[in-house]
Protein backbone atom coordinates (compact mmCIF):
# COMPACT_ATOMS: atom_id res chain seq x y z
CA UNK A 1 0.00 0.00 0.00
CA UNK A 2 2.53 2.16 1.17
CA UNK A 3 4.06 1.78 -2.46
CA UNK A 4 1.14 3.04 -4.28
CA UNK A 5 0.80 6.12 -2.33
CA UNK A 6 4.19 6.85 -3.67
CA UNK A 7 3.61 6.02 -6.96
CA UNK A 8 0.52 8.07 -6.96
CA UNK A 9 2.08 11.38 -5.55
CA UNK A 10 5.33 11.30 -8.13
CA UNK A 11 2.46 11.33 -10.61
CA UNK A 12 0.34 14.05 -9.43
CA UNK A 13 3.81 15.74 -8.91
CA UNK A 14 4.43 15.01 -12.73
CA UNK A 15 0.96 16.29 -13.46
CA UNK A 16 1.48 19.43 -12.10
CA UNK A 17 4.44 20.48 -13.58
CA UNK A 18 3.41 19.78 -17.19
CA UNK A 19 -0.13 22.03 -16.37
CA UNK A 20 2.27 24.97 -16.09
CA UNK A 21 2.96 25.21 -20.17
CA UNK A 22 0.13 24.99 -22.42
CA UNK A 23 0.19 23.08 -25.30
CA UNK A 24 -0.51 25.79 -27.99
CA UNK A 25 1.77 27.97 -26.41
CA UNK A 26 4.67 29.13 -29.42
CA UNK A 27 8.47 28.28 -28.53
CA UNK A 28 10.62 31.53 -28.38
CA UNK A 29 12.30 33.40 -31.64
CA UNK A 30 15.32 31.67 -32.63
CA UNK A 31 18.03 33.85 -34.19
CA UNK A 32 19.36 33.35 -37.35
CA UNK A 33 22.82 32.08 -38.64
CA UNK A 34 24.67 32.77 -41.03
CA UNK A 35 27.07 31.84 -43.29
CA UNK A 36 30.03 32.65 -46.17
CA UNK A 37 30.21 30.87 -49.43
CA UNK A 38 33.91 30.48 -48.76
CA UNK A 39 34.58 28.64 -45.66
CA UNK A 40 37.69 27.00 -45.90
CA UNK A 41 39.56 24.60 -43.71
CA UNK A 42 42.44 26.78 -43.21
CA UNK A 43 44.10 30.14 -43.83
CA UNK A 44 43.61 31.72 -47.12
CA UNK A 45 46.43 32.39 -49.47
CA UNK A 46 47.63 35.99 -50.10
CA UNK A 47 45.32 38.11 -52.59
CA UNK A 48 44.35 41.25 -54.15
CA UNK A 49 42.79 43.61 -52.35
CA UNK A 50 39.62 43.65 -54.31
CA UNK A 51 37.24 40.64 -53.42
CA UNK A 52 33.96 39.86 -54.23
CA UNK A 53 32.21 38.55 -51.05
CA UNK A 54 28.68 36.07 -51.18
CA UNK A 55 26.81 35.34 -47.63
CA UNK A 56 23.50 33.81 -46.96
CA UNK A 57 21.42 33.12 -43.79
CA UNK A 58 19.03 30.21 -42.39
CA UNK A 59 16.34 31.27 -40.01
CA UNK A 60 14.59 28.04 -38.26
CA UNK A 61 11.39 29.76 -37.50
CA UNK A 62 11.00 32.87 -39.47
CA UNK A 63 13.19 34.17 -42.73
CA UNK A 64 15.86 36.72 -42.81
CA UNK A 65 15.40 40.13 -43.37
CA UNK A 66 18.49 41.28 -44.10
CA UNK A 67 22.46 41.68 -43.30
CA UNK A 68 24.44 43.60 -41.02
CA UNK A 69 28.44 43.65 -42.70
CA UNK A 70 31.53 44.84 -40.81
CA UNK A 71 35.38 44.62 -41.48
CA UNK A 72 36.00 45.04 -37.93
CA UNK A 73 33.09 43.64 -35.85
CA UNK A 74 32.75 47.11 -34.50
CA UNK A 75 31.21 49.27 -37.36
CA UNK A 76 28.27 47.56 -38.88
CA UNK A 77 26.49 48.48 -42.24
CA UNK A 78 23.04 46.86 -42.98
CA UNK A 79 22.50 45.81 -46.50
CA UNK A 80 19.74 43.21 -47.57
CA UNK A 81 22.14 41.83 -50.44
CA UNK A 82 23.50 38.65 -50.22
CA UNK A 83 26.98 39.80 -52.18
CA UNK A 84 29.27 42.54 -52.81
CA UNK A 85 32.30 43.93 -53.93
CA UNK A 86 34.72 45.39 -51.88
CA UNK A 87 38.13 47.07 -51.78
CA UNK A 88 40.70 46.00 -48.90
CA UNK A 89 43.08 49.57 -48.81
CA UNK A 90 46.80 49.24 -48.49
CA UNK A 91 48.60 51.09 -46.20
CA UNK A 92 51.42 48.75 -46.43
CA UNK A 93 53.09 46.44 -48.54
CA UNK A 94 51.06 43.23 -47.26
CA UNK A 95 48.09 43.54 -44.59
CA UNK A 96 44.87 41.53 -43.79
CA UNK A 97 41.90 42.05 -43.34
CA UNK A 98 38.51 40.40 -41.47
CA UNK A 99 34.79 40.18 -43.33
CA UNK A 100 31.99 39.73 -40.41
CA UNK A 101 28.98 39.25 -41.64
CA UNK A 102 25.12 38.47 -39.59
CA UNK A 103 22.03 37.78 -40.80
CA UNK A 104 18.53 39.53 -39.00
CA UNK A 105 15.53 37.60 -39.38
CA UNK A 106 11.78 39.67 -39.58
CA UNK A 107 11.63 39.93 -35.96
CA UNK A 108 14.82 41.47 -35.31
CA UNK A 109 16.69 39.02 -33.71
CA UNK A 110 19.94 39.05 -35.04
CA UNK A 111 23.16 35.94 -35.31
CA UNK A 112 24.74 36.30 -32.35
CA UNK A 113 27.83 34.51 -33.81
CA UNK A 114 28.23 36.44 -36.81
CA UNK A 115 30.32 34.24 -40.17
CA UNK A 116 33.90 35.71 -40.26
CA UNK A 117 36.46 35.02 -42.54
CA UNK A 118 40.06 36.94 -42.42
CA UNK A 119 41.59 37.70 -46.01
CA UNK A 120 45.30 37.76 -46.03
CA UNK A 121 46.33 40.69 -48.88
CA UNK A 122 49.29 40.99 -50.92
CA UNK A 123 49.69 44.69 -52.90
CA UNK A 124 49.90 44.33 -56.19
CA UNK A 125 52.25 47.11 -57.87
CA UNK A 126 50.94 49.81 -59.83
CA UNK A 127 51.34 50.37 -63.88
CA UNK A 128 51.20 53.50 -65.78
CA UNK A 129 51.29 54.34 -69.69
CA UNK A 130 50.94 57.06 -71.84
CA UNK A 131 47.81 58.18 -73.51
CA UNK A 132 47.97 58.51 -77.68
CA UNK A 133 47.20 61.99 -77.48
CA UNK A 134 50.14 62.75 -75.74
CA UNK A 135 52.92 61.28 -78.07
CA UNK A 136 55.65 64.04 -78.25
CA UNK A 137 56.74 65.21 -82.03
CA UNK A 138 59.75 64.55 -83.32
CA UNK A 139 60.54 68.10 -82.75
CA UNK A 140 59.57 70.68 -80.42
CA UNK A 141 60.46 73.76 -78.93
CA UNK A 142 61.20 74.37 -75.61
CA UNK A 143 57.77 73.38 -74.29
CA UNK A 144 56.78 69.84 -74.32
CA UNK A 145 53.58 67.92 -72.43
CA UNK A 146 53.59 64.35 -71.10
CA UNK A 147 49.93 62.96 -70.16
CA UNK A 148 49.38 59.44 -68.58
CA UNK A 149 46.96 57.01 -67.25
CA UNK A 150 47.64 55.53 -64.04
CA UNK A 151 46.10 51.59 -62.66
CA UNK A 152 45.93 49.32 -59.80
CA UNK A 153 44.92 46.69 -59.42
CA UNK A 154 44.68 47.25 -55.57
CA UNK A 155 42.27 50.81 -56.49
CA UNK A 156 43.54 53.62 -59.06
CA UNK A 157 43.34 55.89 -55.33
CA UNK A 158 46.62 54.04 -53.94
CA UNK A 159 48.65 55.01 -56.25
CA UNK A 160 50.20 58.28 -54.21
CA UNK A 161 53.21 59.35 -56.07
CA UNK A 162 54.61 59.89 -59.64
CA UNK A 163 58.38 60.25 -60.27
CA UNK A 164 59.72 61.80 -63.96
CA UNK A 165 63.26 62.35 -65.49
CA UNK A 166 64.26 64.00 -68.37
CA UNK A 167 67.80 62.19 -70.04
CA UNK A 168 69.04 60.89 -66.60
CA UNK A 169 67.49 57.88 -64.58
CA UNK A 170 70.65 56.71 -62.77
CA UNK A 171 70.96 59.53 -60.51
CA UNK A 172 68.30 59.75 -58.57
CA UNK A 173 68.10 63.29 -57.45
CA UNK A 174 66.94 63.48 -61.40
CA UNK A 175 63.59 62.23 -60.81
CA UNK A 176 60.94 64.39 -59.92
CA UNK A 177 57.67 64.11 -57.65
CA UNK A 178 54.25 64.43 -58.76
CA UNK A 179 51.26 63.94 -56.49
CA UNK A 180 48.91 60.81 -57.17
CA UNK A 181 45.93 63.17 -58.54
CA UNK A 182 48.47 64.31 -61.37
CA UNK A 183 47.94 63.05 -64.97
CA UNK A 184 50.44 65.61 -66.93
CA UNK A 185 53.59 67.76 -66.57
CA UNK A 186 54.73 70.40 -69.02
CA UNK A 187 58.19 71.28 -68.79
CA UNK A 188 60.37 74.14 -70.10
CA UNK A 189 63.77 75.17 -70.57
CA UNK A 190 64.04 75.55 -67.54
CA UNK A 191 63.40 72.03 -66.59
CA UNK A 192 65.91 71.26 -68.90
CA UNK A 193 64.81 71.07 -71.86
CA UNK A 194 67.43 72.80 -73.77
CA UNK A 195 68.48 72.28 -77.39
CA UNK A 196 69.37 68.55 -78.46
CA UNK A 197 67.80 65.32 -78.50
CA UNK A 198 65.76 64.33 -75.22
CA UNK A 199 63.41 61.24 -73.80
CA UNK A 200 61.25 61.40 -70.90
CA UNK A 201 60.75 58.76 -68.13
CA UNK A 202 57.89 57.89 -65.90
CA UNK A 203 56.97 55.61 -62.72
CA UNK A 204 54.05 55.50 -60.43
CA UNK A 205 54.44 54.79 -56.97
CA UNK A 206 51.64 53.15 -54.69
CA UNK A 207 50.59 53.48 -50.74
CA UNK A 208 52.60 50.18 -50.07
CA UNK A 209 56.13 52.08 -51.59
CA UNK A 210 55.85 49.73 -54.45
CA UNK A 211 57.01 51.03 -57.98
CA UNK A 212 55.74 50.49 -61.58
CA UNK A 213 57.74 49.58 -64.23
CA UNK A 214 59.50 52.74 -65.99
CA UNK A 215 57.75 54.19 -69.14
CA UNK A 216 59.18 55.96 -71.57
CA UNK A 217 58.82 58.97 -73.89
CA UNK A 218 59.34 58.05 -77.65
CA UNK A 219 59.85 54.13 -77.13
CA UNK A 220 63.44 53.05 -76.38
CA UNK A 221 66.09 53.37 -78.75
CA UNK A 222 64.03 57.41 -79.68
CA UNK A 223 64.76 60.69 -78.86
CA UNK A 224 62.93 63.90 -79.86
CA UNK A 225 64.58 67.01 -80.86
CA UNK A 226 64.45 70.03 -78.57
CA UNK A 227 64.88 73.59 -80.89
CA UNK A 228 65.44 76.99 -78.65
CA UNK A 229 64.06 79.93 -80.11
CA UNK A 230 66.13 82.41 -82.36
CA UNK A 231 64.03 85.26 -81.29
CA UNK A 232 60.91 86.53 -79.96
CA UNK A 233 59.54 86.52 -83.62
CA UNK A 234 57.70 82.97 -85.15
CA UNK A 235 56.03 82.25 -88.63
CA UNK A 236 53.16 79.82 -88.15
CA UNK A 237 52.90 78.55 -91.90
CA UNK A 238 49.34 76.87 -91.77
CA UNK A 239 49.39 76.38 -95.72
CA UNK A 240 49.00 73.39 -97.79
CA UNK A 241 49.45 74.46 -101.47
CA UNK A 242 52.67 73.99 -103.33
CA UNK A 243 53.31 77.43 -103.85
CA UNK A 244 55.53 79.92 -103.53
CA UNK A 245 54.38 81.28 -100.22
CA UNK A 246 57.25 80.53 -98.45
CA UNK A 247 60.02 82.27 -100.93
CA UNK A 248 57.85 85.12 -100.81
CA UNK A 249 57.41 85.65 -97.12
CA UNK A 250 61.26 84.74 -96.93
CA UNK A 251 62.03 87.62 -99.30
CA UNK A 252 60.39 90.16 -97.35
CA UNK A 253 61.28 89.25 -93.73
CA UNK A 254 64.90 89.26 -94.84
CA UNK A 255 64.99 92.77 -95.17
CA UNK A 256 61.87 94.03 -93.88
CA UNK A 257 63.09 97.02 -91.28
CA UNK A 258 66.83 96.14 -91.61
CA UNK A 259 66.41 92.91 -90.97
CA UNK A 260 64.80 93.08 -87.45
CA UNK A 261 62.51 90.26 -88.08
CA UNK A 262 65.29 88.03 -89.92
CA UNK A 263 66.28 86.39 -86.91
CA UNK A 264 63.06 83.93 -86.87
CA UNK A 265 61.17 80.62 -86.48
CA UNK A 266 59.14 78.61 -88.20
CA UNK A 267 56.29 76.06 -87.53
CA UNK A 268 54.89 74.06 -90.60
CA UNK A 269 51.87 72.78 -88.94
CA UNK A 270 50.02 71.94 -92.60
CA UNK A 271 52.89 69.43 -92.73
CA UNK A 272 52.65 65.89 -93.08
CA UNK A 273 48.60 67.06 -92.41
CA UNK A 274 46.33 64.44 -94.00
CA UNK A 275 42.32 64.81 -93.98
CA UNK A 276 41.90 62.88 -90.79
CA UNK A 277 45.44 63.97 -88.87
CA UNK A 278 47.08 67.24 -88.03
CA UNK A 279 50.18 67.93 -88.89
CA UNK A 280 53.05 66.28 -87.90
CA UNK A 281 54.54 69.26 -85.87
CA UNK A 282 51.34 70.00 -83.82
CA UNK A 283 51.60 68.76 -80.45
CA UNK A 284 48.32 66.63 -79.17
CA UNK A 285 47.60 68.77 -76.04
CA UNK A 286 46.85 72.45 -78.14
CA UNK A 287 46.62 73.52 -74.71
CA UNK A 288 48.63 73.32 -72.68
CA UNK A 289 51.87 72.81 -75.59
CA UNK A 290 51.03 74.68 -78.80
CA UNK A 291 50.10 77.50 -76.27
CA UNK A 292 53.18 77.49 -74.22
CA UNK A 293 55.22 77.15 -77.28
CA UNK A 294 53.65 80.79 -78.70
CA UNK A 295 54.27 82.33 -75.62
CA UNK A 296 58.37 81.51 -76.07
CA UNK A 297 57.51 84.16 -78.52
CA UNK A 298 56.38 87.99 -78.80
CA UNK A 299 55.22 88.20 -82.37
CA UNK A 300 53.49 85.65 -84.63
CA UNK A 301 52.69 86.01 -88.33
CA UNK A 302 50.37 83.25 -88.98
CA UNK A 303 49.69 82.99 -92.82
CA UNK A 304 47.06 79.92 -93.51
CA UNK A 305 45.62 78.92 -97.26
CA UNK A 306 41.63 79.12 -97.57
CA UNK A 307 41.27 76.00 -95.20
CA UNK A 308 43.64 77.08 -91.95
CA UNK A 309 43.20 75.52 -88.92
CA UNK A 310 40.88 76.98 -87.05
CA UNK A 311 40.37 74.58 -84.13
CA UNK A 312 44.09 75.12 -83.27
CA UNK A 313 43.54 78.95 -84.20
CA UNK A 314 40.75 78.95 -81.89
CA UNK A 315 42.67 77.08 -79.10
CA UNK A 316 45.96 78.63 -78.86
CA UNK A 317 45.64 82.23 -79.85
CA UNK A 318 43.55 83.64 -76.78
CA UNK A 319 46.21 82.05 -74.30
CA UNK A 320 48.97 84.07 -76.72
CA UNK A 321 47.19 87.12 -76.67
CA UNK A 322 46.06 87.35 -72.91
CA UNK A 323 50.18 86.59 -72.16
CA UNK A 324 51.04 90.26 -74.35
CA UNK A 325 51.83 88.18 -77.52
CA UNK A 326 50.53 90.19 -80.67
CA UNK A 327 49.67 88.46 -83.63
CA UNK A 328 49.30 89.56 -87.59
CA UNK A 329 47.02 86.81 -89.30
CA UNK A 330 46.17 86.37 -92.95
CA UNK A 331 44.23 83.66 -94.53
CA UNK A 332 40.71 82.59 -96.35
CA UNK A 333 37.89 81.71 -94.58
CA UNK A 334 35.95 78.67 -96.72
CA UNK A 335 33.27 78.34 -94.14
CA UNK A 336 30.89 80.17 -91.65
CA UNK A 337 32.17 80.49 -88.63
CA UNK A 338 30.11 81.06 -85.66
CA UNK A 339 31.07 83.97 -83.48
CA UNK A 340 30.48 81.85 -79.78
CA UNK A 341 33.84 79.81 -78.96
CA UNK A 342 35.20 80.71 -82.83
CA UNK A 343 37.07 84.32 -83.88
CA UNK A 344 34.89 86.24 -81.99
CA UNK A 345 36.39 85.52 -78.49
CA UNK A 346 39.36 87.45 -79.83
CA UNK A 347 39.41 88.79 -82.82
CA UNK A 348 37.95 92.10 -83.87
CA UNK A 349 34.96 90.52 -86.11
CA UNK A 350 32.11 88.69 -84.97
CA UNK A 351 31.57 86.51 -87.77
CA UNK A 352 32.79 85.40 -91.77
CA UNK A 353 30.23 86.39 -94.39
CA UNK A 354 27.90 82.87 -94.60
CA UNK A 355 28.83 82.86 -98.95
CA UNK A 356 31.37 84.05 -101.08
CA UNK A 357 30.89 87.08 -102.83
CA UNK A 358 32.67 86.30 -106.25
CA UNK A 359 33.98 82.54 -107.52
CA UNK A 360 37.15 84.09 -108.61
CA UNK A 361 39.11 86.95 -108.32
CA UNK A 362 41.00 88.19 -111.42
CA UNK A 363 44.18 89.91 -112.05
CA UNK A 364 44.04 93.61 -110.92
CA UNK A 365 41.81 92.98 -108.47
CA UNK A 366 42.28 95.23 -105.27
CA UNK A 367 42.07 95.10 -101.61
CA UNK A 368 41.36 98.61 -101.06
CA UNK A 369 43.06 100.32 -97.45
CA UNK A 370 40.23 102.39 -95.35
CA UNK A 371 43.09 103.44 -93.65
CA UNK A 372 45.63 106.07 -95.19
CA UNK A 373 48.22 104.52 -93.45
CA UNK A 374 47.91 101.44 -95.31
CA UNK A 375 49.07 100.66 -98.99
CA UNK A 376 46.77 99.39 -101.16
CA UNK A 377 46.67 95.70 -101.95
CA UNK A 378 46.65 94.46 -105.76
CA UNK A 379 46.06 91.32 -107.17
CA UNK A 380 49.07 89.32 -109.41
CA UNK A 381 48.88 88.38 -112.53
CA UNK A 382 50.17 84.51 -111.90
CA UNK A 383 48.59 81.90 -113.30
CA UNK A 384 47.50 80.66 -110.05
CA UNK A 385 43.73 80.52 -109.53
CA UNK A 386 42.28 82.62 -106.17
CA UNK A 387 38.75 81.01 -105.40
CA UNK A 388 35.96 81.92 -103.52
CA UNK A 389 36.75 84.71 -101.14
CA UNK A 390 34.22 85.55 -98.40
CA UNK A 391 34.26 88.48 -96.38
CA UNK A 392 34.52 89.56 -92.87
CA UNK A 393 31.74 91.14 -90.38
CA UNK A 394 34.07 93.28 -87.91
CA UNK A 395 33.17 94.06 -83.96
CA UNK A 396 31.45 97.39 -83.55
CA UNK A 397 34.57 98.60 -81.97
CA UNK A 398 37.14 96.93 -84.65
CA UNK A 399 38.85 99.20 -86.78
CA UNK A 400 38.23 98.66 -90.41
CA UNK A 401 41.70 98.67 -92.27
CA UNK A 402 40.18 97.16 -95.68
CA UNK A 403 37.80 96.43 -98.42
CA UNK A 404 37.17 94.87 -101.80
CA UNK A 405 37.32 97.09 -104.63
CA UNK A 406 33.86 97.92 -105.74
CA UNK A 407 33.31 95.71 -108.84
CA UNK A 408 30.03 95.02 -110.76
CA UNK A 409 31.01 91.15 -109.95
CA UNK A 410 29.66 91.71 -106.63
CA UNK A 411 27.21 93.50 -104.48
CA UNK A 412 29.06 96.38 -102.49
CA UNK A 413 32.69 96.34 -100.63
CA UNK A 414 33.34 92.97 -98.28
CA UNK A 415 35.14 94.34 -95.16
CA UNK A 416 38.93 92.22 -95.73
CA UNK A 417 40.86 93.48 -93.13
CA UNK A 418 40.84 94.74 -89.37
CA UNK A 419 42.32 95.65 -86.48
CA UNK A 420 41.61 95.56 -82.38
CA UNK A 421 42.25 98.77 -81.12
CA UNK A 422 44.50 102.10 -81.97
CA UNK A 423 47.13 100.01 -80.52
CA UNK A 424 46.35 96.88 -81.71
CA UNK A 425 47.56 93.23 -80.55
CA UNK A 426 45.67 91.48 -83.17
CA UNK A 427 45.62 92.36 -86.60
CA UNK A 428 43.29 90.51 -89.72
CA UNK A 429 43.79 90.39 -93.20
CA UNK A 430 41.21 87.87 -94.82
CA UNK A 431 43.28 87.50 -97.78
CA UNK A 432 46.11 85.69 -99.07
CA UNK A 433 48.44 87.95 -99.11
CA UNK A 434 51.39 86.90 -100.82
CA UNK A 435 48.55 86.73 -103.99
CA UNK A 436 49.01 90.26 -103.74
CA UNK A 437 52.07 91.14 -104.84
CA UNK A 438 51.86 93.84 -107.37
CA UNK A 439 54.23 95.51 -106.90
CA UNK A 440 55.68 92.92 -103.70
CA UNK A 441 56.97 96.03 -101.70
CA UNK A 442 52.84 96.82 -101.77
CA UNK A 443 53.01 93.58 -98.97
CA UNK A 444 56.13 94.66 -97.40
CA UNK A 445 54.52 98.39 -96.46
CA UNK A 446 51.92 96.43 -95.10
CA UNK A 447 53.84 94.18 -93.09
CA UNK A 448 56.57 97.18 -91.86
CA UNK A 449 53.17 99.27 -91.01
CA UNK A 450 51.76 96.24 -88.41
CA UNK A 451 54.99 94.75 -87.22
CA UNK A 452 56.83 98.69 -86.73
CA UNK A 453 53.87 100.72 -86.55
CA UNK A 454 51.10 99.02 -84.81
CA UNK A 455 53.14 95.92 -82.38
CA UNK A 456 56.24 98.30 -81.71
CA UNK A 457 58.69 96.37 -82.66
CA UNK A 458 62.12 98.67 -82.70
Amino acid sequence: MKNWVVIIAFVLVALSGCSQRHPSEPLPNQPPETFLALMPDGALRRTVSQQSIHWWGVDPDGFVAGYFFSLDSVHWTYTTRTDSFFTFRLNRLDTTYSFFVAAIDNEGSRDPNPASLRYPIQNSPPGVSYLLTSTVPETTYTVATFQWLGTDIDGNETIVNYYYALDDTSNPARWKKLPGDANLVTLFKSDGLTEGNHAFYLKAQDVAGTFSPTVRMPDTGKVWYVREPKGNFLIVRDYLPSDFSAAFYKQIFDTLMGGKLGSRDIIDIKKGASAISRGKFVPPLINPTFTETLKLFKYVFWYGDNAPSLDIIQASLPGFKKAGGKVLLVAGFPQNISAQGGLGDFAPIDNIESSFFTTILLPRDSVVAVDPTYPTLVRDTLGFIYTFPRGILPKIDARVLYKMQASPRWAGQPIMGVKDADRPTFVLIATLLHRYGTPPNRVAALLRKVYQDEFGVQ
